[in-house]
């Protein structure tokens, strides 16, 4: 009598087990490529710089990416230079490319400090870090690291003797 109730017993929570749906599991997105375009100062008041910073983000998903905001911090040479948010950013296509405004303030100090590598000719080391936060409320991390080399400055400001 025990072992046909056992029996009944696992048949029956097999039969539960079977019939019960599962999940699908959701996968987060792969986050989008980002490269710095171009950055601009301004303006400049109380000891830091107003920036205008573009990033060309590139999605490698199959589908669009529904992005509600994008904020990122720049160091330079390993110190906080500033904290940039988005100003508007539009649906980013599957497979496509998009450019994104960002404004912020950076601290003239490190600024400053930074540029005084210019004279040793030693390129300034950048770092770029951040979330891309999609509409559901998924965060997308990004990171770009990278050098600004000195003959860069040179040709834009013109040779120095």
């Amino acid at each position: 009598m025990w072992r046909r109730l056992g029996t009944a017993a696992v048949a029956a929570i097999a039969l539960v087990a079977a019939c019960t749906t599962t999940k699908p599991t959701i996968e987060a997105p792969a986050p989008p490529s980002v490269a710095v375009l171009s950055a601009r100062i301004v303006g400049v008041s109380e000891g830091k710089a107003s920036l205008s910073l573009t990033l060309g983000l590139s999605n490698p998903n199959d589908f669009d990416l529904p992005v509600d905001a994008l904020a990122c911090e720049v160091t330079l040479d390993g110190r906080p230079a500033a904290n940039i948010q988005s100003v508007h950013v539009e649906p980013l296509p599957a497979h496509g490319n998009a450019k994104v405004d960002l404004a912020g303030r950076v601290d003239i100090v490190v600024v400053a400090t930074s540029l005084m590598a210019l004279g040793s000719e030693v390129p300034v080391a950048y770092t770029l870090k951040g979330t891309v936060t999609l509409r559901n409320g998924i965060a997308l991390p990004f990171s770009r690291k990278g050098d600004i080399p000195v003959a860069r400055f040179d040709r834009a400001l013109g040779v120095h003797p």
